[in-house]
């Protein structure tokens, strides 16, 4: 067993959470709400994946709240609610560290440190903007260090990673806890 890798110097331990442990959502909204990013629907599918929508940061975080405010909750992972109209977000696959690499999170314990796919990525271009013209244009080169976000009882699909490795599903219990 691993202990001790994440710690209170650890950006994500303070700036990410609230004092009561909750994750501190308008943190993202202030200093990261203009990041366009891919929010899913866990109430309505698309061929074997949820339903997903690009918005703003601060307008994922605004469904969360409006979310946590109302009575929906999602009754199972074939994705029926209770009947109400709002639907369950989920943040997928942001690029987070690429997107903004002069904020460091966290630092990667030395055991997880040889990530020879990542390292590769980060220094070959995937297409040839310039630069100048990369700030107009989607995030310059792939990376597979992604931040995921979702409400009480937001939910994955069961799925492959990236290499098919495993098959994964992730569901939100109503404690907030994460069910593999």
């Amino acid at each position: 067993m691993l202990t001790g890798l994440m710690d209170n110097h650890w950006k994500a331990c303070t700036d990410w959470v609230n004092p009561n442990g909750k994750p501190n959502l308008q943190f993202f909204s202030t200093h990261f709400g203009s990041s366009k990013v891919q929010v899913a629907d866990c109430d309505t599918r698309d061929f074997t994946d949820q339903k997903r929508e690009d918005m703003l940061v601060s307008d994922f975080v605004r469904l969360c709240f409006k979310y946590e405010g109302s009575a929906v909750q999602c009754s199972n992972q074939i994705g029926v609610s209770n009947g109400d109209s709002a639907s369950v977000p989920y943040l997928k696959d942001w690029h987070f560290v690429k997107e903004y690499p002069d904020y460091v999170p966290y630092i990667t314990p030395m055991f997880f440190c040889d990530d020879w796919l990542n390292l590769y990525l980060d220094n070959f271009r995937m297409n040839t903007y310039s630069d100048r013209d990369q700030q107009n244009k989607e995030i310059c080169c792939s990376d597979y260090r992604f931040v995921y976000m979702g409400v009480k009882g937001s939910w994955t699909p069961l799925h492959a990673d990236v290499f098919r490795a495993a098959p994964k599903a992730l569901q939100i219990d109503e404690d907030g806890e994460k069910i593999i």
